[in-house]
């Protein structure tokens, strides 16, 4: 199987006050970050790395583990060390997902892609998204609906230049495909922890015919914030909910 194969180059700098393990995992964490290694890339043997650095394998291992512990590596029983994705991979772990007990099956749900478009940024969505006020945004809709009901209406914002193509991608891709796994896969950029605000509210008038209430119905509003390597936020995401379902979260 084949990996990447970057420089590894004697540092002279901040790190060298750091234990080694702790010098070759801030390595590694930069390689990653800088994209040298992709979500889903081999990494080189703990053989390899401990020659490169010249270090016991028990200290790349120390190292290693600091890195699948912060969820950067994964390891595979017999066949090594992967860099890690999105840690929301499965439906087991997705978003909007609706049950009516515990115990209770998960009822069937379907996405319906609406628009994208691209706008001046709102000052506090910049904010959030730390880019300078007034920045093109990219505004994707999109409608979940649970057996044929509308359930939730999704904005997504990302900034327009660091995802070029987006939104010209096959809208069917966003009606079959996670987004977190489309900016994944790809744009190299997984999705490394999400931040989530949560309140009632009235449905605006928009809000309403898209969920098909009256205006002014109590919905849940969920505000989110995702964010990918070095606690980069890369997306701002408003959910709109419609009350009388539970929402399912596992953790």
């Amino acid at each position: 199987m084949q990996h990447s194969q970057p420089s590894y180059l004697p540092r002279r700098d901040a790190d060298d006050h750091l234990p080694a393990y702790a010098r070759i995992s801030q390595s590694l964490r930069r390689q990653i970050e800088n994209k040298v290694w992709q979500p889903g890339n081999l990494i080189p043997t703990e053989n390899r790395l401990a020659q490169e650095h010249g270090v016991s394998v028990g200290t790349v291992r120390k190292a290693l583990q600091e890195l699948v512990l912060a969820g950067f590596l994964h390891r595979v029983q017999g066949k090594g060390t992967f860099v890690a994705g999105s840690f929301i991979r499965s439906k087991n772990h997705r978003f909007y997902r609706t049950h009516a007990a515990f115990d209770a099956p998960e009822p069937e749900r379907r996405c319906a892609f609406l628009r994208a478009e691209v706008e001046q940024g709102q000052d506090f969505i910049c904010r959030y998204l730390r880019l300078a006020a007034g920045t093109p945004l990219l505004r994707l809709e999109r409608l979940i609906s649970i057996e044929d009901r509308p359930f939730v209406l999704v904005h997504s914002y990302f900034e327009e230049s660091r995802f070029p193509g987006l939104a010209q991608a096959d809208p069917r891709r966003f009606e079959q495909e996670a987004l977190t796994l489309i900016i994944e896969n790809d744009y190299a950029t997984p999705t490394m922890a999400a931040h989530e605000l949560g309140s009632a509210v009235s449905a605006t008038p928009e809000v309403a015919a898209a969920l098909q209430l009256p205006e002014s119905a109590p919905v849940l509003f969920l505000e989110m914030l995702s964010f990918s390597y070095d606690e980069s936020p890369y997306e701002y995401r408003q959910s709109f909910c419609v009350s009388g379902r539970k929402l399912f979260r596992s953790y």
